[in-house]
């Protein structure tokens, strides 16, 4: 059964992480992007743009993956707070994928993809 016809998914799940994620990883991009700012490295843009397009790249899957999970109604919270903490947001969608009776590794993205085209 795909998880967009299951009735008993509620397309309004969502877990917000800790605070101390946004603190340490939301804030430590901030930091990391004003220090960026006043450095002339090469090293130290890439970096940064290496770090902001992973976020980016992150919240595309959380977003696309939510959808495939049914939580159609939170899909966009799900990829704003990966934008903004990374890594622990996908760690909370996978938990919530599991609570919701779903294979959090047997969710395939490139179905969907395929459905909404």
């Amino acid at each position: 059964m795909n998880a967009l016809d299951d009735p008993g998914i509620d397309p309004d799940t969502f877990i917000a992480v800790e605070p101390k994620w946004w603190l340490s990883n939301f804030g430590g991009m901030v930091a990391f992007g004003l220090i960026v700012s006043r450095s002339r490295s090469r090293f130290m843009h890439l970096g940064f743009r290496t770090a902001v397009a992973l976020h980016v790249g992150e919240a595309i899957y959380a977003y696309r993956k939510a959808l495939q999970a049914g939580f159609g109604s939170s899909a966009h919270r799900w990829a704003l707070q990966t934008l903004g903490v990374g890594f622990p947001s996908l760690i909370a969608l996978n938990d919530a994928v599991a609570r919701a009776g779903l294979d959090p590794v047997e969710i395939d993205l490139t179905d969907r993809a395929r459905a909404t085209s």
